[in-house]
């Protein structure tokens, strides 16, 4: 066991990371939006609604899914830096203090495709196994 956390040292001293576990969900929006990519930070400022725009100017409408959905959560924690129970508390102070309202909710991948393949600024998140030809899978980089 030593010699393992030695060699996991060592390695991580010369910059090696481990490889990261495939993505809960994938990124997807609408078919005529021209991005292929958003990085963490961008897409945390679409969902919080600090951007409210794409590059090419169409308005920036995020999708989520229930608060109860195991996807939102790791949505949540993955991008967004926060649980869904501090994002429901957010919204509530953004709510109050400029008249924001959260991102509005679907209940399943259907209904988050069909959704997002219909508004030509959307964006969502569904499992990689639920992604049809309907939408555009983005990538998510760090």
């Amino acid at each position: 066991m030593r010699l393992f956390l030695a060699v996991l040292g060592l390695l991580g001293a010369i910059g090696w990371q481990a490889p990261r576990a495939q993505e809960a969900f994938a990124i997807v929006v609408n078919k005529a939006n021209p991005v292929t990519a958003v990085s963490t930070a961008e897409l945390r400022r679409i969902y919080l609604k600090e951007t409210r725009t794409w590059p090419n100017a169409e308005p920036a409408v995020p999708v989520d899914w229930v608060a109860t959905s195991p996807i939102r959560e790791a949505f949540s924690e993955r991008v967004l830096n926060r649980s869904v129970r501090e994002m429901a508390d957010y919204w509530v102070q953004q709510t109050v203090t400029k008249g924001l309202s959260p991102p509005s909710t679907q209940r399943s991948a259907r209904a988050i495709l069909r959704f997002v393949a219909g508004v030509a600024g959307a964006v969502s998140y569904v499992e990689p196994g639920d992604v049809d030809d309907s939408v555009k899978v983005i990538q998510l980089s760090n």
